[in-house]
Order: structure tokens, then sequence, then C-alpha cells
């Protein structure tokens, strides 16, 4: 003949209750199935999803920034290079220069100019920096656009490529150059400002949203700790309330008997 107790339920069930503690614990996770809460996983799930996208727009972020920053950098090239030639450009204007003088400032201009056209043919990833294009960046949530320009084809268009410094008027079409160069960085540094404050703004998105996610499926250890410890006591109880009805259940039995 079986009896059973109250105390072996109590017991089944505080023995449910540690193994699904320690499954818990060993996960660091509050929700291990879909049976600890249906709901707060199908929320959780789509917090993971939303972290991992803003994890890949913080990445495509940090590539547009390097982009045009090396962008940046190849235009101060080009504006350093268009600066010395407007030096040399004013030093033409001297009078107690000779022709030979004002042709070795030729020669000297003209070593700026392949270092400009050098300049232009720099790429980033394989890709080149001097094109008329926008570039698409997916940040999650948004795109953000960087417009390259064709420079060489800006410079070729205003005649820079074949200066003479011994004409008046070059130094006015050095100077337009330069300026047009200055507004191109101007546009540039702009980019790169909206760049940061949206990797800055995609950043705070993500540690909200993992503060949400975790507050929802990850594990309150101290609480678990203080459950487990609970639960060890109540089973400890419990095998002895059942060791105790065991041997009075034998005990009737061999009265009746």
């Amino acid at each position: 003949m079986k009896i059973t107790t109250p105390s072996n339920n109590i017991l089944n069930n505080v023995l449910q209750q540690q193994q699904k503690l320690a499954q818990q614990e060993a996960s660091g996770k509050r929700i291990t199935s879909a049976a600890d809460d249906a709901a707060g996983l199908q929320i959780s799930n789509r917090l993971n999803s939303a972290i991992n996208g803003q994890q890949q727009g913080q990445r495509n972020i940090a590539d547009g920034v390097a982009f045009a920053r090396v962008y940046e950098q190849a235009v101060q090239g080009v504006s350093d290079n268009v600066n010395e030639i407007e030096r040399l450009a004013i030093a033409a204007g001297n009078g107690i220069y000779s022709d030979a003088d004002k042709q070795a400032l030729q020669s000297e201009a003209n070593g700026y100019l392949a270092n400009i056209q050098q300049g232009l043919t720099t790429e980033f990833a394989g890709k080149k920096l001097f094109e008329d294009t926008a570039l698409s960046f997916n940040a999650g949530n948004s795109n953000l656009q960087l417009q390259t320009q064709d420079l060489g084809a800006a410079l070729n268009s205003q005649n820079l490529f074949s200066i003479d410094l011994t004409q008046p008027q070059t130094l006015t079409a050095v100077r337009a150059v330069a300026e047009q160069l200055n507004a191109l960085q101007t546009e540039v540094g702009a980019s790169i400002n909206a760049f940061d404050s949206a990797s800055r703004a995609v950043s705070g998105q993500q540690v909200a949203t993992s503060e949400a996610r975790s507050r929802i499926a990850d594990l309150d250890y101290a609480k678990a700790s203080s459950e487990r410890a609970a639960n060890n006591i109540l089973s400890q109880s419990s095998v002895n309330v059942a060791m105790q009805a065991r041997v009075s259940s034998e005990q009737a039995l061999s009265l009746l008997s």
C-alpha cells in the first residue's frame, strides 16, 4: 500500500524549482524557454534584433567616418599643393626675376601639379575617392549620405593643369581653385560631424535597448541566490517531514497487519 503525503508534493515542487534555478544560473538568463515567460521571450527576441541592427549601423557609420576623413585629408593634400602654386604665382610677379628665374618657378609649380594629379588617384578600400557620387551608409533607422566630387574634372575645367606663371591672370585662377577647395573641405567637415552625431545617437539607443532587454531576459543573481537558499531549506525540511511520514506509515501498517 502506497501512502502519498503533502510533503512529497512539496518536495517535488522544490526540486523542480531548484532545477529551474540551476538552469538560469548556468545560462545567466531569467528566461531559458518560452515556458518561463512567453511574452517576455517574444519581447526579448525583438529587442535582440534591434540591438543587432544598431550594432551593424554603428559599424556602417564608422566606415563612413573613416572614408570621409580619408577623403578630407586627400582634399587637404590638394589644397596644400595649390597654396604652394599660389605662392609661386605671386613670386612670378617679382620684377627683378629674369625669364630663367620664372622658368624655374614654373618647373617647381609643375612638380606641385604632378603631386595633385597623383593625389587624385587616392582610393579607400578599393574605392576611388574623387568621383561624382553619393555614398549611402545605413545607420539602422536612417541613411547617411556623403557626397564626393570628381575633383580632377573640376580642376581641369579651371585649367589648373595648364597654368602659366608668366601670365598675370594665373594668380586669380589659382585663388579661385583654392576657394573651391576650402568650400569642399567645409562640406566634408559638416558630413563628418553629422556622422559622429549619428554614431553617438545610435550608441545611446543601443545602450538603452540593451538595458531594456537585460531587465526582461537576464537573471537577477542576488534574487536567484536567495531563492536557491530558501529552496534548500525547504527541500531539507520536506525530506525530514517525508522521512517522518514514512516511519509513521510503516508503523501504522505494522499495526494493521
